[in-house]
């Protein structure tokens, strides 16, 4: 796959290709990692932003450690508990497993990519590339500064891709274990993991010499660990009526009508954003010129498990919709495939722009605001990237406020979105938090963990931008309108926040009878 260069005076090709095999990229590697990982932890401390809803609502269920929740999988709630335990109940504390994640995710692929190509001559250039091009996806920047789903699943695809080339290379028992194992914890992150199985099949299809693995015991005992591990998820779903695997078909839309071209293209145009503009644009050329890659079992393997499940949620967006980072455990393959490929090519001059690319994007989502104040421009909420989650630390001083003045309430809510993030910022008053849900629908994880049903009497501040009076009194004892809490955030956006004191929940409208309640307090 290499090309043959001219060596330099008095240095042998053979010589030359010996010392790129001896000389390690690692410590190089180990420093990029660590200024990275520096430059975004003094970002986030510098920028201080708030956390997103889905982030809040992950952190209540890392209050109460689970095997399963509404939504998701448990993984991210326990890497939440694990930062809080580590570093503190701050955003940024939150947030730290984020931050070290992604790092160590590249390590693994650049041990992967090592590993792959061994005896190939320029595989630590590739292994380093590989990993610096993933550590510097504009998914890992923006992932970096959130917790999310992906942060954990990305670290055991990764694994997982790793064990297999180990298992594919060894044939021992044990790595087809450790691969199980991988993907068993990916599978307890989020449920796309599953698409793992789809470009392990795409391999076997691509590979004629390893088809012999579908008869091959091993392969089927690594899904075998895999589904032991998300065994106490899965029973988990079935006492709490499958609302997880429901919600994940639910979301995806399939019950649409077919064909939604805006759709597609909304969601190829994402990858470029998600992968890069110009990995994503090499990424294109590959899918669209095999014979680059097709004649390289290695290159296949990288291929099978970047495109594969890649064109499943491209033909996902036509069908129904899929957001742009679904695909996101496709890039840990691709970003090796991209700069195998080019460093075999040597077309270095393309990585080096393409990773200068994804870091000028990073410096616009991390400085944002200091680039504004820079060029004097009056950020509006449209304009401002962190528009939609301004305003909700002072909202829940505010709401503390109140119910520092009336000691007996408990704080109420009637939106989702709303419920997390003011369980986080009225610390500690939101406590004993509850969820107004009068037509008892079984649609997020507080009208299962926090619904009002299960504790009525009492005194209830309810927060709200979208409730009537004429509805309240026909659901609460006494009722009495306070001041509303208004927030002059942007120039163009100042909300309104409706507050009320109630006593007494009293519904009109029965329990559903197979309403499960747990409690996340």
């Amino acid at each position: 796959m290499s090309r043959d260069r001219p060596s330099s005076a008095g240095e042998t090709p053979a010589l030359q290709e010996a010392g790129r095999r001896r000389y390690s990229r690692a410590p190089l590697l180990l420093a990029c990692l660590g200024l990275l990982t520096l430059w975004r932890l003094l970002a986030a401390w510098h920028g201080n932003f708030e956390l997103y809803a889905d982030e809040a609502q992950y952190w209540t269920w890392a209050l109460q450690p689970d095997w399963g929740y509404f939504s998701k999988p448990p993984m991210v709630a326990w890497a939440i508990w694990l930062s809080r335990a580590g570093f503190g109940d701050s955003e940024m504390g939150v947030r730290a497993i984020s931050t070290l994640l992604y790092p160590i995710t590249a390590w693994v692929l650049f041990l992967l990519v090592r590993r792959l190509f061994k005896t190939h001559p320029e595989r630590e250039d590739m292994a380093f590339w590989s990993a610096l091009a993933f550590a510097t996806l504009p998914l890992v920047s923006l992932g970096s500064w959130l917790i999310t789903t992906d942060t954990v699943l990305l670290l055991f695809w990764c694994l997982a891709l790793y064990f297999t080339v180990a298992a594919l290379e060894t044939g021992r028992w044990r790595d087809w274990f450790f691969l199980g194992g991988a993907l068993g914890l990916g599978l307890l992150s989020k449920y796309s993991m599953v698409f793992y199985g789809l470009g392990f099949l795409a391999y076997l299809a691509l590979v004629a010499e390893r088809r012999a693995l579908l008869r091959d015991p091993r392969p089927w005992a690594a899904a075998a660990v895999a589904l032991l591990l998300l065994l106490p998820n899965l029973l988990w779903n079935a006492r709490h009526h499958f609302v997880s695997l429901q919600h994940t078909a639910e979301i995806s839309q399939l019950d649409r009508a077919l064909f939604h071209p805006g759709a597609l293209l909304e969601f190829v145009l994402g990858q470029f954003g998600v992968f890069g503009p110009l990995l994503f644009a090499g990424l294109l050329l590959l899918a669209a010129r095999p014979r680059t890659w097709l004649g390289d079992p290695r290159l296949c393997l990288l291929a099978a498990f970047t495109l594969a499940p890649l064109a499943a949620f491209i033909g996902l967006s036509l069908l129904s919709r899929a957001f742009a980072n679904w695909a996101a455990f496709s890039y840990v393959g691709g970003s090796a495939l991209v700069v195998a490929v080019w460093v075999s090519q040597g077309r270095r001059h393309w990585l080096v722009a393409a990773l200068l690319l994804n870091l000028a994007l990073a410096a616009g989502i991390y400085h944002a605001h200091d680039i504004a104040r820079m060029l004097d421009l009056q950020l509006t909420r449209k304009s401002d990237p962190y528009g939609r989650v301004t305003g909700y630390r002072e909202l829940g001083q505010q709401v503390a406020t109140r119910l520092q003045a009336h000691p007996g309430a408990r704080l109420l809510s009637n939106d989702r979105k709303l419920h997390a993030l003011l369980r986080y910022y009225a610390r500690p008053w939101s406590a004993k938090m509850r969820y107004l849900n009068p037509q008892g629908a079984r649609d997020n994880h507080y009208a299962l963990s926090a619904d009002l049903r299960d504790s009525p009497k009492g005194e209830f501040l309810l927060v709200s931008q979208a409730v009537e009076a004429t509805q309240l009194a026909t659901w609460f004892a006494q009722v009495e309108a306070l001041p509303p809490i208004r927030l002059n955030l942007y120039p163009d956006y100042a909300p309104e926040y409706q507050v009320w004191l109630l006593r007494d929940y009293q519904p009109v409208v029965p329990a559903p009878q197979n309403r499960v309640g747990f409690s996340d307090e």
